[in-house]
């Protein structure tokens, strides 16, 4: 069997993994998170049911607030939310990333909704499998703390959270801008000191939650735009190969637009 065969059989088994995994769950202040989560995720056990518990309480409020006007997906890492999908105007955009902002337990808001048409079909099932894809390819690869990362894939765009080390951050943006499909990568880490990273191999313990950062990975250039205070960056692409584009989140409770 040759190598592509092997990551396209595995990816197979990463898109129904949630389906059919054997992980015992367990409940935590009515939120239930897998053992394998717990085991993995560099945040504490605390920190997983609060995200889950806002991801729960964010998504049930858009279906309830907007039905089929819009298709919004919520991840939450450290209690800064995610939002991808689609929405049918700009109010509902600014809308939903208010109801998530006004949320308990949530410290910011990265509002990536597209204002249009909800994706089709096709594209919902295209981005699955080039989810799947990444998992895979972070999954078989040396020196990326998978179990650490959240992926979301949304119209062929990956966005990344979880709890690295800046060489991490630049290690796994490097390794997902180059599957093939991706069309841009954005990083929303949390960056730790290799210190951190150390102590949590030595004891296999969470380090303290840390604030939002995300230093600049090795040629990535940041640009500041709008009155707003919102921020954008960019890389310079390489050829033939996505964009990589660092994300901060706000310290401050506030729906922010990307």
């Amino acid at each position: 069997m040759t190598r592509t065969t092997s990551l396209a059989a595995l990816a197979g088994v990463v898109a129904v993994s949630g389906l059919l995994s054997a992980c015992a769950p367990i409940m935590i202040g009515g939120a239930v998170v897998s053992t394998a989560l717990v085991a993995t995720d560099r945040r504490t056990v605390g920190q997983q049911v609060s995200d889950q518990e806002i991801e729960l309480k964010v998504s049930s409020e858009m279906s309830t607030t907007f039905g089929n006007t819009a298709r919004i997906n919520v991840s939450s890492y450290e209690r800064v939310v995610l939002l991808t999908g689609d929405a049918f105007s700009e109010k509902i955009r600014g809308e939903a990333a208010t109801i998530a902002a006004n949320t308990n337990q949530v410290r910011s808001v990265i509002n990536r909704l597209h204002v249009g048409p909800l994706a089709s079909f096709s594209q919902i099932t295209s981005d699955t499998w080039l989810s799947s894809k990444v998992k895979t390819t972070l999954m078989t690869t040396e020196n990326v703390p998978y179990g650490a990362i959240k992926i979301t894939v949304e119209r062929d765009n990956v966005y990344l959270q979880g709890l690295v080390t800046e060489a991490e951050s630049t290690r796994i943006a490097e390794v997902v801008s180059g599957v093939g499909g991706v069309r841009e990568v954005y990083t929303l880490f949390n960056i730790m000191t290799p210190e951190q990273a150390q102590a949590l191999r030595t004891a296999n313990q969470p380090v303290d939650a840390l604030p939002a950062s995300n230093p600049t990975p090795s040629g990535v250039s940041q640009r500041a735009t709008g009155s707003g205070g919102s921020t954008s960056s960019m890389a310079e692409p390489q050829p033939g190969a996505p964009n990589v584009a660092p994300v901060v989140a706000p310290t401050a409770p506030q729906a922010r637009p990307l």
